[in-house]
């Protein structure tokens, strides 16, 4: 089975900016994002490591957030933290999950990016980026993080 989603850090000279890489297949186009305030968070940090080590544990506090996700309910997911808004999955559970891509006003820098457990249920403005949305099976899905987060652990 392709890869449901997609999350990487990659090494560039841009100081955290442009250097989180995200994709979902049918949904959203490779995009860059900004690690700038996963690196605010746990400052002082040590290089890339700590920074894939930080996004490693967005992703785990999503799949931790998706496993109490009950019938009807939406969630959402931020991982574009920038000044004046959050890029986010707004994520809606209906026995599978139906994914949207959009964003809050709600500014980055009010968000932590490591375990925004404040920002999942908090958002009240979310505009979609376009009418596209897909769905998907939640196991698959929640297997598809978990590697995702073990494989930034590891490099």
């Amino acid at each position: 089975m392709a890869s449901l989603i997609h999350i990487d850090v990659i090494e560039n000279d841009k100081g955290g900016h442009e250097d989180l890489v995200f994709e979902i297949p049918n949904l959203i186009s490779q995009k860059q994002f900004d690690t700038y305030y996963f690196a605010l968070t746990i400052e002082p940090k040590s290089g890339i490591r700590a920074i894939k080590n930080a996004v490693s544990q967005l992703i785990t506090s999503w799949n931790k957030r998706l496993m109490t996700l009950k019938n009807g309910h939406i969630i959402y997911l931020p991982i574009d933290f920038s000044d004046q808004y959050t890029g986010c999955l707004k994520v809606e559970k209906n026995s599978d999950l139906h994914l949207t891509y959009g964003f809050s006003r709600r500014e980055g820098w009010s968000v932590n990016p490591i375990n925004p457990i404040d920002y999942f249920e908090s958002i009240t403005d979310f505009e979609a980026n376009d009418e596209k949305s897909i769905t998907v099976p939640q196991e698959p899905f929640q297997k598809c993080l978990t590697e995702l987060s073990e494989k930034l652990k590891s490099i």
